[in-house]
C-alpha cells in the first residue's frame, strides 16, 4: 500500500514539474543577443505553439513573421498583466516544444534586473500561456479519443444489426425447415394413398387384359 501510494505521489509530482517554469536568458533574435524567456511545453509541437501563441495574443496587435529572423512579432503590444497601457513590441521564436519571447520596453529589453515588476508580469503571461498549450493539446487528445468512441459505437451498431439480421435469418430459416417437415409429412401419407391406389389400379389393369385375352377364344 505504501509503495503504491508513493508511486502515485511520485507521478503526480512529475506531472506537476511536466509544467516548466519560465527562464531568463539571453538569445540571438533578429536585434541582436537580447534577454528573453523562454519555456519549454511537454508533448506540444512548433506548429501547435505557433498556433495558440496567435489565439493568445490576438487581443494585443497583429501578429507579423520576420521569415529571414524566423521570428513572429507585435508592434505596440499593450498587456495590462506586464506594462500596464504602456506599449511595447514582442518578439517570439519557436523551436521544437520551446519558445522565447523577447519584450522590447523601448528603453531596452525586459530583464528581472531591470523590470522586476513587469518580469514578473511577463512570467505569468508566458506560464498562462503554456497552460494553454497544454488546454489545446489536451483538447485535441480529447477529440481524437471522442472520434475512436464514436467508431467504436457505430462498430457496435453495425455488429447489433448484424445480429439482428443473422436472428432473422435463423427465424425464416427455421419456419422454413417446419414447413418442410410438415410437407415431409404430407408427402409420405400422399405416397401411402398413391400406393394403394396405384395397387388397386394395377389390378383393374390386369382384369382387363384378361378380359381381352379371353375374347374369341
Amino acid at each position: 500500500m505504501k509503495q503504491l501510494v508513493f508511486t502515485l505521489f511520485f507521478s503526480f509530482i512529475l506531472y506537476a514539474f511536466s509544467f516548466a517554469q519560465p527562464r531568463e536568458n539571453k538569445l540571438q533574435m533578429s536585434l541582436g543577443i537580447q534577454n528573453g524567456l523562454s519555456i519549454t511545453i511537454p508533448d506540444a509541437d512548433e506548429d501547435l505553439i505557433d498556433k495558440v501563441w496567435k489565439k493568445y495574443t490576438k487581443e494585443y496587435g497583429k501578429l507579423a513573421r520576420n521569415k529571414k529572423a524566423k521570428e513572429e512579432f507585435i508592434e505596440g503590444a499593450v498587456i495590462q498583466s506586464i506594462n500596464g497601457s504602456n506599449s511595447m513590441d514582442v518578439y517570439v521564436a519557436t523551436e521544437d516544444n520551446s519558445i522565447t519571447a523577447f519584450f522590447d520596453m523601448k528603453n531596452g529589453f525586459l530583464s528581472s534586473e531591470n523590470y522586476p515588476k513587469e518580469f514578473k508580469g511577463a512570467s505569468e503571461f508566458m506560464q498562462e500561456f503554456s497552460y494553454e498549450v497544454q488546454r489545446e493539446k489536451t483538447r485535441m487528445d480529447l477529440e481524437e479519443e471522442q472520434d475512436k468512441l464514436k467508431k467504436l459505437n457505430k462498430k457496435m451498431g453495425d455488429l447489433l444489426s448484424d445480429n439482428k439480421s443473422y436472428h432473422k435469418d435463423i427465424e425464416e430459416a427455421n419456419a422454413r425447415i417446419k414447413k418442410a417437415e410438415a410437407n415431409i409429412i404430407s408427402n409420405e401419407k400422399n405416397q401411402d394413398l398413391t400406393k394403394a391406389e396405384i395397387a388397386n389400379q394395377t389390378k383393374a389393369v390386369e382384369a382387363v387384359q384378361q378380359k381381352l385375352s379371353k375374347i374369341g377364344k
